[in-house]
């Protein structure tokens, strides 16, 4: 899943995106969101890490560690955002589709009497890309284009990136 550094870059990312005083009430709001959507996420992943495949318990707690990420993701893609971070809307809305179907899959994996190992990928194939819709999220949030990204301009005043896979 997700490495260590990943974890500690979303931490750093949700220390440091958001400082400054006299904001509008709007902006406190999304930041207060985003701050507890990183720190619950790297929690579930760190969970999800340590989890030792070996104990007969392995899958259920997987699966809800899954399922607590899931409503986590789907919360995201509910928050109101502020003008200023616009362009972070759709790769929410994006990253909550993936995960959704992800534990989807997953849960139909596990759900056999084998274990299906092309739903296992594809359920892992989602999941990085919910993730790394997650990571662009976080790029942006710093007042960055993500790597990869094409940026459309309007009137020459803005852009809004628009990340193509």
């Amino acid at each position: 899943m997700l490495k260590k550094q990943t974890l500690i870059f979303f931490i750093m990312t949700c220390m440091f995106i958001f400082t400054g005083c006299g904001e509008k009430e709007e902006l406190t709001v999304f930041k207060e969101q985003i701050n507890n959507f990183y720190t619950e996420v790297s929690v579930l992943e760190a969970e999800i890490a340590s989890i030792d495949e070996e104990s007969e318990n392995a899958v259920s707690t997987l699966l809800i560690n899954l399922e607590e990420m899931n409503t986590q993701f789907q919360q995201l893609a509910e928050f109101d955002v502020p003008a200023e971070f616009i362009s972070v809307e759709e790769l929410a809305e994006d990253a909550a589709a993936y995960m959704h179907e992800a534990v989807r899959l997953y849960g139909e994996a596990y759900e056999e009497d084998y274990v299906s190992d092309s739903l296992i990928q594809a359920a892992a194939d989602n999941y990085e890309s919910a993730m790394k819709r997650i990571n662009y999220i976080a790029v942006l949030l710093q007042g960055e284009i993500p790597e990869g990204a094409t940026v459309i301009e309007g009137d020459g005043t803005e852009f809004e990136p628009y990340v193509e896979e």
